[in-house]
């Protein structure tokens, strides 16, 4: 079956709502990281509403991810592990070379402590 403008309004919706609910964002903080509003989120999740590629395209930005990811359909509509890796790399980009040699050995350390080493 050929999807149509309601089936794809759904599937996108829970996608976002999926990377979302992942990254513990409320749909307040997200319409806000993302600058739209709290209630056009709610209706883009419930498959409501058709965002436009710009619209998408700050979604993915809010979520931290690249669009394409947002919209690959053939890859379910769960967030994996490499979603973490994309985020943390999004917030590298933005750093000078001094904080992210910071941030990696913070991570570093956060690591092993997590794996019981330190």
């Amino acid at each position: 079956m050929k999807p149509n403008r309601k089936t794809i309004s759904t599937m996108v919706g829970e996608r976002i709502r999926s990377f979302r609910t992942a990254q513990k964002l409320s749909q307040e903080e997200l319409a806000l990281i993302s600058e739209l509003h709290p209630a056009y989120i709610g209706k883009v999740e419930r498959g409501e509403k058709c965002p436009t590629i710009e619209t998408l395209s700050k979604i993915a930005e809010g979520l931290k991810i690249p669009l394409p990811r947002l919209v690959d359909f053939a890859d379910g509509t769960e967030p994996k592990t490499s979603d973490a890796f994309l985020r943390i790399q999004s917030v590298l980009t933005d750093m000078t070379d001094a904080e992210a040699d910071r941030a990696a050995d913070l991570l570093e350390g956060l690591t092993a402590l997590l794996r019981g080493r330190a």
